[in-house]
């Protein structure tokens, strides 16, 4: 964790070194210590100003505070910084857990001769699109059909369902709970 300081009509002392490690505990917590940051202090009058510019990975964070004392600038930027590195992680966070949409589900079908007690073999697979539609339209698609399934997304429930042919006659559904 590299940083680097930069004084602008200041000069940076050991203690306002020490003093932005000891505040930086926050965001070493949140991101680990595999970042960059850039502190720029500048003086203008009465005016003290603190920029932060953090590179973490392939982003780049950046908080700037306008106070009338050094300390206070560094601590509203650092501030700053964290509120952007929790925002940063928590996006990060609830877009990789999303699951992908299934479109297609592998369909296989077994053969009725045994090769032994507990193994069948499989005859036949294919690849069998998800299409959301209704329950009778289930039906409907599964009397055109030549297999004895269909495999449909219900839209109602957003889960995968199966509708089939049951050796009686009847029609059988699987649903999945919730």
């Amino acid at each position: 964790m590299p940083i680097h300081y930069t004084g602008r009509q200041v000069e940076i002392g050991a203690d306002l070194r020490r003093y932005t490690q000891e505040r930086l505990r926050r965001i070493v917590r949140l991101l680990g210590e595999r970042f960059d940051l850039h502190v720029i202090l500048t003086a203008e009058k009465h005016r003290r100003l603190a920029e932060l510019t953090l590179k973490f990975r392939d982003h780049t964070l950046v908080g700037v505070e306008e106070t009338g004392d050094t300390r206070t600038a560094i601590n509203g930027a650092l501030d700053k910084l964290a509120r952007q590195a929790v925002r940063l992680l928590e996006r990060r966070r609830t877009r990789k857990r999303r699951p992908k949409p299934t479109s297609a589900v592998l369909l296989n079908v077994l053969g009725t001769e045994r090769v032994d007690h507990d193994e069948r073999r499989i005859v036949q697979s294919e690849r069998v699109p998800l299409k959301p539609m209704t329950i009778e339209e289930a039906i409907e698609t599964l009397d055109r059909s030549r297999s004895g399934a269909v495999v449909f997304r219900n839209p109602d429930t957003e889960r995968v369902n199966v509708i089939y042919h049951r050796p009686d006659g009847d029609l059988g559904l699987i649903e999945p709970e919730s």
